[in-house]
């Protein structure tokens, strides 16, 4: 099942096969931070969660949720 990243209810990322990859874009767009004791947890209002594929979406994993191509 696919995973992207949410803020509330809005959907802000496209899909990724995994939930790790999600952790990975949420993790280079600086959304996440530590916890109380050290381990790591999403900023306020972020969430993780299983979705629909996106069929329409270009396999663009370089981007950041900010659109900027981390490859270049």
């Amino acid at each position: 099942m696919p995973y992207a990243l949410f803020e509330n209810d809005a959907k802000l990322s496209p899909t990724f096969p995994t939930e790790m990859e999600v952790w990975r874009c949420a993790e280079d767009s600086g959304l996440v931070i530590a916890g109380v004791h050290g381990e790591k947890r999403l900023d306020d209002n972020y969430a993780i969660r299983p979705c629909p594929s996106d069929t329409d979406e270009a396999e663009s994993r370089g981007i950041d949720l900010f659109g900027i191509n981390k490859l270049t």
